[in-house]
């Protein structure tokens, strides 16, 4: 019997699997208060009735924390890439096909469909939407040559043990997610541990400062490293000036085209400039009035509101802050506002404690719980020339379905 722990996107899609294949399973969650079924008539169970010893392997959804009940009493614990490779390995007389990993803090989605663009033949998929079983089975259909470019989550490498990417690109790290992970070390070395999967004749892209890391130094793999957009150009032969893309865009650029270059020895810049940014990144817009507003819900840490502050910092900025901060500092953000013009809008859980640094740090600040609340107190005090910004550098999910859901809801509410 086969195990699957949690019942997110990636669990439905091997639900789905396995069905089609007559496998048995069963579904242990959190959100199941009483045993049920699911659409495919199997056993659908509250976390609590799982048996470790009546499971054959156990199949992790990514979001579930290493220290969660379920993982601690699984005996066979396993990966979804892991048991893709698993699954190609038994099913496959040709190798798997050349694998890509995107990961960083921020930049992973639009790196990872930037170089899916400019690779013929890529399957795109991972944590951007398409779990990695869906693009096993359709790579059953197709003829190698092609690839698969993975965005890849801090929490599928701390699981993953097998599978390893012949080319891992990794964006600058910034602290994010510890309360998953418990501390930024923990963060920052399951974001390396591809490196100690991957052997020779494979290539690693790392931000400049992790080259002293224990997990770098004892890789096979060789690494190019970067300090920042020219160095990553000068580095690999590209003419920046030929992209179209600002910061923090041109960085996620220059690697999707650094990847591909090293995967087919072209650089398309035209092919790369006919991408188009996805909604709810820096997302500049105009009301009725012709003010300028800024979406960047897709902010979920410091570290891309900074990025967002940084563009627009010869501005008056009204910035909406809040929800779930996932355990991180807040301070470097509010040193960072000190410096520049700027008024803070709170919204979310995390609202008293933006209120309490924004005082600490002599900015002002609207307690406002509510995105309507915050876009309603901004027309208010919008000047011509000031920016109206949603960059909550907080997940979504105290308020909203998701950081798409918040930056909807923020839209309707500024065009109203």
């Amino acid at each position: 019997m086969i195990s699957l722990l949690g019942y997110g996107q990636t669990n439905r899609a091997f639900a789905a699997y396995l069905h089609r294949k007559n496998i048995p399973y069963c579904i242990y969650d959190d959100h199941v208060l009483t045993p049920s079924l699911d659409t495919n008539q199997q056993k659908w169970l509250p976390s609590k009735m799982f048996n470790p010893y009546t499971s054959n392997l156990e199949l992790v959804s990514p979001g579930i924390p290493f220290n969660h009940p379920l993982v601690v009493a699984s005996k066979h614990l396993c990966s979804e890439y892991d048991y893709i490779k698993r699954l190609w390995e038994s099913n496959r007389k040709d190798p798997l096909p050349t694998t890509i990993f995107i990961s960083g803090t921020n930049g992973k989605t639009t790196t990872t469909k930037m170089l899916g663009l400019l690779l013929k033949n890529a399957q795109v998929g991972g944590n951007i939407g398409t779990p990695l079983i869906q693009l096993y089975t359709k790579s059953l259909e197709l003829k190698p040559p092609y690839t698969w470019v993975l965005e890849t989550s801090s929490f599928t490498l701390h699981y993953t043990n097998h599978l390893s990417p012949q080319t891992y690109v990794l964006l600058p790290l910034a602290q994010d997610h510890l309360s998953w992970h418990g501390n930024y070390e923990n963060y920052v070395a399951a974001k390396l541990k591809p490196l100690s999967l991957m052997g020779a004749h494979t290539h690693a892209f790392l931000h400049a400062p992790l080259k002293d890391h224990p997990l770098v130094h004892a890789t096979k793999t060789e690494s190019i490293f970067y300090e920042n957009s020219k160095d990553l150009a000068q580095k690999m032969g590209l003419d920046a000036s030929k992209l179209r893309f600002k910061e923090p865009f041109l960085l996620d650029a220059l690697l999707a085209l650094s990847a591909a270059k090293l995967h087919t020895g072209v650089a398309d810049y035209d092919l790369l400039n006919s991408y188009a940014i996805q909604p709810h990144r820096i997302e500049i817009f105009t009301d009725k009035g012709g003010n300028t507003w800024v979406d960047d819900s897709k902010a979920t840490n410091v570290d891309a509101t900074l990025k967002a502050l940084e563009r627009f910092q010869d501005n008056y900025i009204h910035l909406i802050l809040g929800g779930d901060t996932k355990g991180v500092d807040l301070k470097p953000l509010f040193e960072a506002l000190s410096n520049l013009q700027a008024e803070v809008y709170a919204i979310g859980v995390s609202a008293p404690a933006i209120m309490q640094m924004a005082e600490e740090h002599n900015i002002p600040a609207h307690l406002c719980r509510k995105i309507e609340v915050a876009v309603q107190e901004i027309k208010k005090n919008l000047k011509q020339g000031d920016i109206g910004m949603l960059s909550p550098s907080a997940a979504s999910l105290d308020q909203f379905a998701s950081y798409k859901h918040r930056g909807d809801a923020f839209k309707q509410c500024v065009l109203e």
